[in-house]
């Protein structure tokens, strides 16, 4: 597949919008209620999120084009991974499986990271497993706004 990253940057928020407003693909990927966002909500909630110094973001370009984004979030010895494909034509292709361990990889080039984690709801058979086929193991179940999920780990190795 062609693929590569980039960071997320400011101007990538209106790709995102059509994703963060998008029903189904908020409830296939998310616990939270679904709220929609004007493209100056939207702006706003990234201008936060890219101000954290703890946290990075990208862009997951497919022939050239944005198709998803990626969040790894540092948290002491943890880091705390999160993907999204906004294409449903990519879907079950391969590519998250891709993203997510060149991700792994990237998050344990830093020597004090010990391992990575994601949660994810429980009836999200696909996403579950392209992280089982990444590594990833379930840790423990919970529930989040009354949706089970599960938190899904992978050890330094």
């Amino acid at each position: 597949m062609n693929w590569s990253t980039r960071q997320l940057e400011i101007n990538d928020v209106p790709i995102l919008l059509d994703w963060y407003n998008n029903v189904e693909l908020h409830y296939i990927a998310n616990a939270k209620k679904y709220k929609p966002y004007t493209l100056e909500q939207l702006t706003d909630y990234w201008w936060e999120k890219l101000s954290r110094s703890n946290a990075t973001y990208y862009v997951i370009l497919f022939d050239g084009s944005v198709v998803g984004r990626v969040g790894l979030k540092k948290k002491e010895k943890d880091v705390e991974y999160s993907i999204l494909i906004g294409i449903p034509t990519l879907y079950s292709k391969g590519l998250g499986t891709q993203v997510t361990k060149y991700f792994i990889a990237k998050a344990f080039c830093d020597p004090d990271v010990m391992s990575v984690y994601l949660n994810v709801r429980s009836d999200n058979l696909r996403a579950i497993k392209c992280y089982e086929n990444a590594g990833f193991k379930t840790t423990k179940d919970f529930y989040e706004n009354h949706t089970k999920m599960f938190e899904m780990r992978i050890e330094r190795g």
